[in-house]
């Protein structure tokens, strides 16, 4: 049994009517569906209802001419990847800037050649169904680590409800209180980490989203003593640092300047990567150092540990989410959306962010963020 190619349609857009018999013919002779319209408005009409896979369109037409045509097609997010071909005259060649500044991919001079023709269409359309591919395995790769993330990163917590449930539920009677606090305190553990994983979720969702960054520039949007923000983090990360034997330091040299950001959100970044540096330091004595200070009109926060570090090629998507350093022998890291969620907050109130590291030796986080002009 064969199986049949699809028919790939392509709509052309030209008002007179000789070129657009002849356009047609071509196209059709050698297997393309053709749709026809002689202006803009038509063929914005039959775009939306159809979805060509490519359009041939004409520059200068009544009503909507081909650039606006163009534009109109490129603002839908569902046609953005469409290939967009522009038949022009010779002596309006020098609209072809303008042209492929609104993003058209190629551009035909009348008259031309029919293989000139054929062949502008083949190359347009098998670049799309490259970038189609591409785009797809794209999708479907982050699919698999957000699935596998999720699979992971709930399937523990909830093993742990789930478990802690059936003894209750079998044995609870039977429990005496040493015990029963045991099993409190393994249900507590793993609901606790559902929220944060939960909560995590929804943050980046909100990031991502835009929501955070349009709060920007809102009197509200203050936090007038960042230095205390962070020597309050540090605080609540000591108890940790000392169960993996690993000295937490702080060195806040910025003088407290005010800063365009939620308190709560600056907490959660040296948050981050103050837990980030203690997980990956030596158990042995491996020192964290957090510093902060004001250089001209930014605040800078920075977080050093003594160690694994990031080999290069890591260094490149290590803010990505989903991925992490390691994944198979540090199964402890979590979701892989921490560093992610530290970048997208940092950059959502106008700051940056980015890392330094020696293989074996260490890595440093930066974090900088404007401070509010007096």
């Amino acid at each position: 049994m064969t199986t049949q190619t699809p028919q790939l349609t392509i709509l052309v857009v030209e008002d007179e009517p000789g070129i657009l018999r002849i356009v047609t013919y071509l196209l059709e002779e050698h297997g393309y569906n053709v749709l026809q319209a002689t202006e803009g408005l038509s063929a914005l009409a039959l775009v939306e209802r159809q979805s060509p896979d490519l359009i041939i369109s004409d520059i200068k037409m009544p009503g909507m001419d081909g650039f606006t045509l163009c534009e109109r097609v490129r603002a839908n997010p569902a046609l953005v990847q469409t290939p967009f071909i522009f038949l022009t005259a010779r002596e309006q060649r020098s609209d072809m800037r303008r042209g492929m500044g609104l993003g058209a991919d190629d551009y035909l001079t009348k008259p031309f050649e029919p293989e000139e023709l054929l062949s502008a269409v083949r190359v347009r359309l098998a670049r799309a169904a490259q970038t189609r591919a591409a785009i797809g395995q794209a999708d479907a790769d982050l699919q698999d680590k957000i699935i596998r993330a999720l699979t992971h990163e709930f399937r523990t917590p909830l093993s742990l409800v789930m478990g802690y449930t059936e003894l209750l539920e079998s044995n609870g009677p039977e429990l005496d209180e040493a015990e029963f606090t045991k099993v409190l305190q393994g249900l507590h553990t793993g609901s606790r980490r559902l929220m944060d994983l939960v909560e995590d979720f929804l943050l980046l969702s909100k990031i991502r989203a835009g929501v955070i960054a349009r709060e920007t520039g809102s009197d509200r949007v203050r936090c007038p003593t960042p230095d205390l923000v962070v020597r309050t983090v540090v605080e609540q990360f000591q108890k940790p640092a000392t169960s993996r034997s690993v000295s937490l330091e702080i060195d806040c040299g910025s003088g407290d300047p005010t800063l365009n950001i939620r308190e709560e959100h600056l907490s959660e970044i040296a948050s981050r990567l103050v837990d980030n540096a203690i997980k990956f330091s030596k158990r042995d004595g491996g020192r964290v150092e957090v510093t902060t200070s004001s250089q001209e009109d930014m605040w800078l926060l920075s977080v050093s540990d003594e160690g694994m570090g990031i080999q290069g090629e890591a260094l490149s998507w290590i803010f990505e989410a989903f991925r992490q350093v390691d994944r198979g022998r540090l199964e402890q890291q979590g979701s892989g959306i921490g560093l992610t969620i530290v970048r997208g907050l940092v950059e959502a109130y106008g700051g940056a962010v980015h890392v330094h590291s020696t293989p074996g030796q260490g890595s440093t986080f930066y974090a900088s963020l404007p401070v509010v002009a007096a």
